[in-house]
């Protein structure tokens, strides 16, 4: 006896076997990029095949459908994590609770007032005797520090966002950030909204409890970013936290004390607004490259909501990044010709069922 025989589920097709193993790829080198030294630095080569291999292992293709989404997501604001500093002694660090706190500033009071501050137990620290009290606490909180230390004993950390950003929301975020990203830490914290945009100082003891040191490195700032920006979204901010490579920028920052001299109406020398050295250049170039090709791979999926992400995805290149208007153009008319050849499949499928029926 003869018979069709249970149906055999179909595993995915070719195509999105090919979309997702693209996004994977590019999704990886787009967002977390082959290390200096590393190999595939800029130039467009293609990295060794082990590297490959073990950048594509980071993220899936869903996870790179997710970066993509929130990164050209209309009207997101980008986070700022930046470490300005860090004290080598307790005279330094005492020094910058002093200015994090504002001790006899005009707006909190003068003499002997400060800002709240608030600690990694949730205390709450104010006035000149309470700063001095926790001078002292940090001083024998695990390695002994003298007033001098030939190395950093803490780290001076600023989370901010734009002008209109909810000052308590940016509080909150950072203080739900600190609590995850340096748990076993000394650290305390103080928001500032004088200046226009709300941020928050947080200064932390480069000395866990148990004696491991901080020693943060762009990958470090970039997760303090991401927790950052996802504290925010939690509370109704479109926050979002992407390395300027990954928005085809080539902003060229102020070192704090370049910002402090212009303030002053001191700094001499500006700084260039953009980096123009080679290494940035094509550290750019191959951003627009890798957004090119994920466009291109979400334009020729048959899932309809990859092709509407890719027409966000050109929409984004084409503002952020002026050498990448060309790739928009390519991924926009892959694109529509996927469209064009759905909405023919559409009108021509009631034309067969008629010829059936005759």
């Amino acid at each position: 006896m003869t018979g069709a025989g249970p149906a055999v589920p179909q595993g995915p097709t070719r195509n999105t076997l090919d979309t997702d193993g693209m996004l994977s790829e590019w999704g990886a080198r787009l967002f977390y990029p082959i290390p200096k030294g590393k190999g595939g630095g800029g130039g467009g080569k293609l990295p060794l095949l082990t590297t490959v291999a073990a950048l594509t292992a980071v993220m899936s293709a869903n996870e790179v459908r997710s970066r993509v989404r929130s990164t050209v997501s209309p009207g997101a604001t980008q986070v700022m994590v930046k470490i300005t500093g860090g004290g080598r002694g307790m005279k330094a660090i005492a020094a910058h609770f002093r200015y994090i706190g504002r001790q006899g500033k005009e707006e909190v009071g003068g003499r002997g007032k400060t800002l709240e501050i608030e600690d990694e137990r949730g205390e709450k620290i104010q006035g000149r005797d309470g700063l001095v009290q926790l001078t002292d606490e940090w001083r024998v909180a695990g390695a002994y520090i003298d007033d001098d230390s030939p190395r950093r004993e803490a780290f001076n950390i600023v989370f901010s966002m734009p002008v209109g950003t909810p000052p308590e929301a940016v509080r909150a975020a950072t203080a739900e950030a600190a609590r995850e990203l340096f748990e076993g830490h000394k650290y305390v914290f103080v928001m500032h909204e004088d200046q226009g945009a709300p941020h928050v100082h947080l200064s932390v003891r480069a000395d866990r409890y148990d004696g491991v040191r901080l020693s943060p490195r762009k990958a470090d700032l970039d997760r303090w970013r991401a927790v950052f920006a996802r504290n925010l979204q939690d509370r109704g901010v479109n926050a979002v936290a992407s390395r300027q490579p990954v928005r085809a920028a080539n902003r060229n920052y102020r070192k704090l004390w370049e910002e402090r001299a212009a303030g002053r109406g001191q700094l001499i020398r500006q700084r260039p607004a953009q980096r123009t050295s080679a290494r940035a250049l094509a550290v750019r170039a191959d951003a627009i490259k890798a957004w090119e090709q994920i466009a291109v791979a979400l334009a020729k999926s048959k899932d309809p909501e990859d092709v509407r992400l890719a027409m966000e995805a050109v929409r984004y290149l084409s503002e952020v990044a002026p050498g990448g208007q060309e790739a928009a153009r390519l991924a926009a008319r892959y694109a529509q010709q996927h469209e064009d050849e759905r909405s023919k499949g559409v009108r021509a499928a009631p034309t067969a069922k008629q010829d059936r029926a005759r």
